[in-house]
């Protein structure tokens, strides 16, 4: 998926549509930005193709949220924009053996929450499930909370994608990903397996049982992630319990924060100004391309970047303001010579529980060399 940058490339800001592998699963992502504009009023985002895929980039806009100093602005579950008022540590957080590990998410400090390895190995198909259950006590007569996430993914959807889904079918998975999954059908069976097993599911504790009241997307495994899951307080509760439920080791979840004072928030939309190629000229065709969520598409091969700038006018003269990267398209995965060369099955990826234990397995067995393989193996940019 397309990586994003500023400041000369020393600032990672974010990974795109890094779900949207195919074009019937092309997605709008929202992603919070570390970068501000210059004196000018200019924000400038160096956007790269890293991987071994080609990108299909739709629509890039800017958005604006000007807010109160005291008050985090964030993309939530459902790509809306809300703010949350002094975002704060939750009481306590127990993982599913008991352990707490409330200080290992009590701030964005790179010590984060990870599967204990151990429970890979106990995972099997019909239970392959870690989760965090968080208490938060709540004002008298709070309606709702917002949960405040820095994180992203492992590498075991990465280990899936690869291992389990393409390699295994050699060159016939072309065939999956350009025939099967145009099939509206297939598409949505792969995405409702995908709906079920990925992403962190939010559950509330009401009359007696954990509820599911929303699902945080997948984030991809490069860049960290800022997002909330607005909930809702249960009547006459004055401690919210919250469970976090996800396929084992599939989360790094640096940061959780959690503010009983959330109201969404309206953004101004930023329109590309100006897109400029490596050689810094013009690129007067990517900037329409990229102008309106449409049929038209800046296509990127590994090792391609470009530059996407936007005029965001003088700061305002009260408040705070927070600049949010909107972005639309998808990407379609290289298929690898020694994939073809050691294909072992002729038949399409089917979806089941099984691949993902299958998967599971293979990431417990070789996550640390896999790791580093992985992240020394981005492709340099021209």
């Amino acid at each position: 998926c397309p990586t994003v940058y500023s400041a000369d490339g020393q600032i990672e800001e974010a990974e795109l549509f890094s779900s949207s592998i195919v074009p019937l699963f092309e997605a709008r992502d929202i992603d919070v930005l570390k970068t501000r504009p210059n004196a000018a009023g200019m924000l400038s985002l160096d956007i790269r193709n890293e991987a071994m895929e080609t990108h299909y980039l739709n629509h890039l806009q800017l958005l604006e949220v000007t807010h109160a100093t005291d008050e985090v602005v964030l993309p939530d579950s459902l790509g809306e924009t809300v703010a949350l008022r002094s975002p704060h540590p939750v009481a306590t957080a127990r993982n599913r053996k008991g352990q707490d590990v409330t200080r290992a998410l009590a701030s964005a400090d790179g010590l984060f929450y990870a599967s204990d390895p151990a429970a890979i190995e106990r995972a099997s198909a019909a239970d392959m499930d870690d989760w965090i259950d968080v208490t938060v006590p709540v004002q008298p007569g709070a309606r709702t909370a917002a949960l405040a996430f820095r994180l992203r993914n492992s590498l075991l959807n990465t280990v899936l994608l690869y291992d389990v889904m393409l390699a295994p079918s050699g060159a016939g998975a072309l065939n999956w990903m350009t025939g099967n999954l145009s099939n509206i059908s297939s598409a949505v069976e792969l995405g409702r397996f995908h709906h079920r097993r990925s992403g962190l599911h939010v559950s509330v504790w009401q009359d007696g049982s954990y509820r599911e009241v929303t699902r945080v997307p997948d984030a991809g495994p490069l860049a960290w992630h800022d997002v909330a899951a607005v909930v809702p307080v249960p009547d006459g509760e004055t401690t919210l319990r919250v469970r976090l439920s996800f396929v084992v080791d599939h989360w790094r979840i640096d940061r959780l924060a959690v503010s009983t004072s959330v109201r969404p928030v309206e953004a101004r939309e930023i329109p590309l100004s100006s897109v400029r190629g490596a050689n810094n000229n013009a690129e007067r065709e990517a900037l329409s391309n990229m102008g309106a969520p449409d049929d038209r598409y800046l296509q990127t091969n590994p090792g391609q970047r470009f530059f996407a700038d936007f005029r965001t006018g003088p700061a305002p003269a009260g408040g705070v303001r927070t600049f949010l990267l909107s972005s639309q398209g998808y990407y379609t995965e290289w298929i690898r010579g020694s994939w073809i060369q050691n294909a072992s099955v002729s038949a399409p990826f089917a979806p089941s529980d099984e691949a993902v234990l299958t998967a599971l397995r293979k990431w417990g067995s070789e996550r640390e060399g896999f790791e580093k393989r992985f992240y020394s193996m981005r492709v340099p940019v021209k």
